[in-house]
């Protein structure tokens, strides 16, 4: 996902304010779900920091000629002024994809397709059961190493977090999500708490070890500024099963920082966390390496005649890895920077689709399920 802009020396931690209320600084996660033009279905998980729009949303229409439906999962971004216009573009896009008014849980405009073709679009907020509802926490601060030194380096801190509310049917579901959450979020062996008590805690620390690993540097002429980025974000939401993305983002001097981006996949029936081997065959390795290898090659528009190591990566054959997470088409894989690409090139992300990898899930697990849709 993409990093907010700092406001310098500004502390904020509030809870969710929903897209219908009036507000200058409106905080808040909104799963919508509704139509573009007649026959394309729609789902949106938007997540709302003051003016600024980011999530993704999913498509669905059913060509009626071949009888099969067709879909995909797009990021977003964009902004939402105080007259409620919102607009959207899909992530690296200059143009905006939809336009309308985001007013009383509804969203409502023109969508604008390739080719000039447009349709008008309609969503709605709606929470069936087997999705949550989150509130939204933010943070965003700033410390100086030397208080007394106008010129001093600084750290800088910005955290969103996302947290179920009371509203699920399933309390000990609820409660299981909290836990998973925080500990991908603020590390293990944290309980979970009060948000705003969890982030200030993070923070603290965070400023804490900022002074002193580079106090005795200063003193000594030279010292660096730091920032570190926490955010989530919804994947899925939808049919008892969610997909939640946590982006970390860290620079603590060099040439440039970090960025790692992890995902938890968790069943809403039970609240049980899903992992690579709860999904996947034991003997669906090689199998996987094979579609992931070919996949890369097609997304990048790599011949076959030419090696991967030719075209830039570290590997001929992509391995699949742990770090999987579901957007409704299927399943994909995040290689974060270096793992299989340099850093230029940034994340490498992987999605296969139910009907090539559904011989490879175990029958047993609520992803078989999904993928049967």
């Amino acid at each position: 996902m993409k990093y907010s802009v700092l406001f310098l020396s500004l502390l904020l931690i509030t809870p969710l304010l929903t897209f219908s209320q009036k507000s200058q600084k409106e905080k808040a996660y909104c799963r919508f779900e509704g139509n573009i033009g007649s026959n394309i279905n729609i789902t949106a998980n938007l997540v709302r920091l003051f003016e600024k729009l980011s999530g993704n949303y999913q498509y669905r229409f059913l060509d009626e000629d071949a009888e099969m439906y067709y879909g995909k999962t797009i990021e977003i971004e964009g902004e939402i002024t105080g007259n409620d216009s919102a607009r959207l573009r899909e992530f690296g896009q200059k143009e905006y994809t939809f336009k309308g008014v985001m007013e009383n849980a509804v969203y409502k405009g023109t969508w604008y397709g390739p080719a000039g073709k447009t349709l008008p679009f309609e969503m709605k907020e709606y929470y069936p059961n087997g999705s949550v509802q989150f509130d939204v926490y933010y943070l965003n601060s700033e410390e100086e190493l030397v208080k007394s030194d106008p010129k001093s380096p600084t750290a800088n801190i910005e955290l969103t977090l996302l947290y179920p509310n009371e509203t699920y049917f399933k309390p000990f579901v609820a409660d299981s999500v909290k836990n998973i959450i925080v500990k991908s979020f603020f590390g293990s062996g944290i309980q979970p708490d009060d948000p705003d008590t969890l982030m200030v805690h993070f923070e603290k620390e965070y400023f804490d070890n900022y002074t002193s690993q580079n106090k005795d540097w200063y003193g000594k002429g030279a010292s660096f500024d730091w920032e570190k980025i926490k955010t989530m974000s919804v994947v899925y939401n939808s049919g008892y099963m969610l997909c939640l993305e946590f982006l970390t983002y860290a620079y603590t001097g060099g040439a440039h920082g970090m960025t790692n981006i992890s995902y938890n996949i968790i069943n809403l029936d039970d609240g049980q966390l899903l992992t690579y081997a709860n999904v996947f065959k034991e003997e669906a390795t090689d199998s996987l390496s094979a579609l992931l290898t070919r996949q890369l090659r097609k997304n990048y528009r790599i011949p076959d005649d030419v090696s991967l190591k030719d075209a830039g990566f570290f590997v001929e054959k992509v391995k699949p890895n742990h770090n999987i997470y579901i957007d409704g088409n299927g399943i994909g894989f995040l290689y974060n920077r270096y793992e299989i690409a340099p850093y230029s090139q940034g994340a490498t992300h992987i999605v296969l689709d139910w009907p090539q990898i559904r011989g490879l899930l175990k029958n047993d697990t609520p992803v078989y399920k999904l993928g049967l849709r």
